[in-house]
């Protein structure tokens, strides 16, 4: 009896033992798909050395292309070329002045400093445009401020003309353009001088053009350097008072609310002062 049950519990082990082994072709599958991923894991790690070695090549490159530009005087300044496109630009003297910036490396070139050398020499330059010419050569195109006034110097009896940016041009007069005469001035008035400030020339002209919009014609412009201030002669020889340091719109409404009772159209009047803030001064012949 006890015999019996012993086999009948080893044939019951045998069955769960057996049933509980993979077969061949789960092993198999398993083995395969191992492979797989082994496989998968190589190419990736192929790919990945690739990717890395193309990548240190290229840095290497860029580095030593780097060196190369910085380092190699192939990239040095060589040449300038300057557009001539105004008769009044002084070639020589432009090249003249930019001689320190031969040698340097366009790579590292401040344009803002071969700007400020130009304009610290030309003041009349008004705008300065720098291209570069690979290898070795940069490209200049130069402005000039035009020309505005021709100043006549009362106490030195000189000539010169003043730029729109209140620049000297030149040392000689231009029949064309209108004359500024000047007082309070007795020095010469030399070329390449900021001689008056821009600000203050605007004013002038803002002024010149509200006098005529009151039916005023002008017939000479005076300029008091020392004092600052405006004279304006009408056809009837009066003359028109302006501070130039002081906006000339108050200065002028002055001059249109109070036209009637001073008789600036209908009396003959010396001058007109307009300089004082809220008041106005006249004289009559």
């Amino acid at each position: 009896m006890f015999g019996k049950k012993s086999r009948s519990r080893r044939r019951e082990f045998l069955l769960e033992s057996t049933s509980q082994r993979p077969s061949s072709g789960k092993r198999w599958r398993n083995r395969l798909l191992n492979t797989i991923v082994q496989l998968l894991f190589l190419k990736y790690i192929k790919k990945l050395f690739r990717a890395s070695v193309l990548g240190g090549l290229c840095v290497i490159i860029m580095i030593g292309f780097i060196a190369f530009a910085v380092f190699s005087p192939y990239f040095h300044l060589k040449k300038i070329e300057i557009i001539r496109n105004n008769p009044q630009l002084q070639i020589d003297e432009i090249e003249e002045s930019l001689q320190p910036f031969y040698g340097i490396n366009l790579l590292l070139m401040s344009y803002v400093e071969i700007k400020q050398t130009l304009h610290d020499n030309f003041p009349e330059f008004r705008k300065i445009e720098i291209k570069e010419q690979w290898p070795s050569t940069l490209e200049l195109s130069i402005q000039i401020s035009p020309p505005l006034f021709t100043l006549h110097n009362i106490e030195t009896a000189d000539f010169a003309i003043l730029s729109d940016d209140g620049v000297i041009l030149q040392d000689h007069p231009d029949e064309d353009l209108p004359i500024l005469k000047v007082f309070q001035h007795e020095k010469t008035i030399l070329p390449r001088t900021k001689w008056i400030p821009k600000e203050e020339l605007e004013r002038l002209q803002k002024a010149a053009e509200l006098l005529e919009s009151l039916q005023l014609t002008i017939t000479e412009q005076h300029l008091y350097y020392a004092a600052r201030e405006a004279h304006f002669i009408t056809k009837n020889q009066t003359a028109l008072w302006i501070d130039l340091g002081r906006e000339v719109e108050e200065q002028i409404k002055k001059l249109k609310f109070s036209s009637e009772d001073i008789g600036l159209y209908t009396k003959n009047l010396e001058y007109v002062d307009l300089r004082i803030p809220k008041q106005i001064f006249w004289k009559a012949r």
